[in-house]
């Protein structure tokens, strides 16, 4: 339907009754909500959904439709299915899903949240996770790393719920038993690794071999498609948003009181004698006797890191037991219960978990605390102008792109509008993975512009940064490259597939020799010149 519009915009029956879609779409909810937000769309238990973030999944879900039906929808679909509130409604059990996990005592670690984003491509630069790159991204785009993690960390958990009632669905006592054991049993092993890049020498690569190679895998030597587009563009920084009122920053920070809230934090060791639901009776006995004993030397005196490094079958005990800060909602119940009745120097009894049987020593304690407002304020200031400068840019963004289509196309509403028309910005022809330096930083833009056809208008972008209006100018597709101007290229693709293959089989002689016996795991790789890891 948006593609419909976009290319009949010409047609003055079409303009006008793109004006009463208009008008009963800003009557439909945008800009009546709880918080009196032109963006916020939806407020669940105090969490905003921004409209952004509705028009993304609507979007998507429309682009989804588009693709089923062989890119035209049929006539009437839409109104069957009420796709507007299906969005709305999936969007809202997202922000649900994402509070409930909170409230279950589901929690992403900061090494979780760490290696997610490592992964994400948007960060890497040659397969690699950059940190100022990753810091330049976030700055870019308006964001502090502490309100993007947080946004990760929410989008981790939800993922992990998710995972988490999958995993529990029909599961007999055995099952969870075996996935439990397999989950948390550290195990330690010798391997020998074959790495493919010590074995590129043993490849031939001569030009027949490279020329089969390249016939077989033509489609991968392609020059990159482009585009070329105009775009107009209205951002967050260039909107003069007004200093807050008072009334307005204190409302905030009540509002808000548990953002600037750091609850209590424990620092802990501890000692675990593992026990499982399973052992006998007589078993149990010897776990809890192990225990004590090691318990009455911790109360004698001994010192604790040693004891938990001699004794403690957790993968912590190389650490000395150390747990690391923790707070309430993150550990097992008992455990958690013992650790915040000690003080600090403090040695707990014997706590059962259903991991085994603890000791724990409190090494240190930091109480909960609340920065005061006047802390705060200018980060409060800073959080509402940028609200405030995302709302007005909104709202320029939606008023100009009524006037394109109002206009007929973008040139036409340019020529209406002399201001805008120095807002413009065109850009030279750009593949999808080298946008041009003006647009570098903003993925959502490039990526709309390569999903949209030539002459096609987007509809109204998020960028991060701010909101654009992309216009396709035009488009190059790929162009098949010859040999010859790849060779290099293929050269190296060739090697590293042919290499794989070698290390492959390499292994797979290991194997078989290994099997055959006479000799050890360690002589054989020692025979071969492999290097033996733990």
């Amino acid at each position: 339907m948006l593609d419909y519009f976009r290319k009949k915009a010409r047609s003055p029956v079409l303009q006008a009754t793109i004006l009463v879609i208009i008008v009963v779409f800003i009557f439909w909810g945008v800009g009546r909500n709880s918080s009196n937000s032109r963006t916020t769309i939806a407020t669940v238990n105090g969490t905003n959904i921004e409209y952004q973030d509705y028009r993304k999944e609507y979007d998507k879900t429309m682009s989804q439709l588009r693709d089923q039906f062989g890119g035209a929808i049929p006539k009437g679909l839409l109104a069957t299915m009420d796709i507007k509130h299906q969005v709305l409604s999936r969007v809202i059990q997202r922000t649900l899903l994402r509070q409930g996990a909170l409230d279950a005592g589901l929690y992403v670690s900061d090494q979780e949240l760490e290696k997610a984003i490592e992964k994400m491509p948007a960060f890497q630069r040659n397969g690699t996770f950059n940190m100022k790159w990753y810091k330049s991204i976030l700055a870019n785009s308006r964001l502090t790393v502490s309100k993007f993690e947080d946004g990760t960390r929410y989008d981790l958990l939800a993922a992990k719920v998710r995972g988490h009632l999958a995993r529990f669905s029909q599961v007999s006592p055995g099952e969870l038993q075996a996935l439990f054991t397999y989950n948390y049993t550290p195990v330690k092993f010798t391997y020998i690794a074959f790495n493919s890049r010590n074995y590129t020498s043993k490849v031939k690569a001569g030009d027949n071999k490279l020329a089969a190679f390249f016939a077989k895998n033509k489609a991968n030597y392609q020059t990159a498609a482009k585009r070329k587009i105009k775009y107009l563009y209205f951002a967050f920084k260039d909107q003069k948003a007004a200093t807050p009122s008072s009334t307005a920053i204190k409302n905030y920070y009540a509002d808000n009181i548990k953002k600037y809230t750091t609850p209590e934090r424990r620092e802990a060791s501890h000692i675990l004698i593992r026990s499982k639901s399973s052992d006998t009776a007589a078993q149990v006995a010897t776990e809890l006797k192990k225990i004590k004993a090691i318990l009455a030397k911790a109360r004698a005196g001994a010192n604790f890191a040693a004891l938990a490094r001699k004794y403690s079958e957790d993968s912590l005990a190389s650490r000395g037991g150390e747990l690391g800060f923790f707070s309430r909602g993150q550990l097992v119940k008992p455990f958690e219960d013992a650790a915040f009745s000690l003080p600090v120097g403090g040695i707990s009894g014997v706590v059962k978990t259903r991991f085994g049987f603890h000791i724990i020593k409190m090494d240190k304690i930091e109480a909960a605390q609340t920065k005061s407002l006047a802390e705060v304020r200018p980060a409060i200031i800073a959080e509402l102008k940028g609200t405030k400068a995302k709302s007005l840019a909104f709202k320029a963004a939606n008023d100009a792109y009524e006037q394109i289509i109002m206009a007929g196309s973008l040139n036409k509403y340019a020529a209406a509008n002399t201001k805008a028309k120095s807002k413009i910005i065109t850009t030279a022809f750009f593949a999808q993975q080298t946008p041009p330096k003006q647009i570098k930083a903003m993925p959502m833009l490039t990526n709309t512009a390569f999903k949209l056809k030539k002459d096609e208008l987007s509809s109204i972008i998020e960028t991060g940064q701010g909101y654009a209006i992309a216009y396709i100018l035009d488009i190059r597709p790929p162009v098949q490259q010859k040999l010859r101007e790849v060779k290099a290229k293929v050269r190296q693709h060739f090697i590293a597939q042919e290499s794989v293959k070698i290390a492959r089989q390499a292994a797979g002689n290991f194997l078989t020799a290994l099997k055959k016996g006479g000799t050890s795991f360690r002589k054989l790789a020692a025979k071969t010149g492999l290097k033996v890891q733990t």
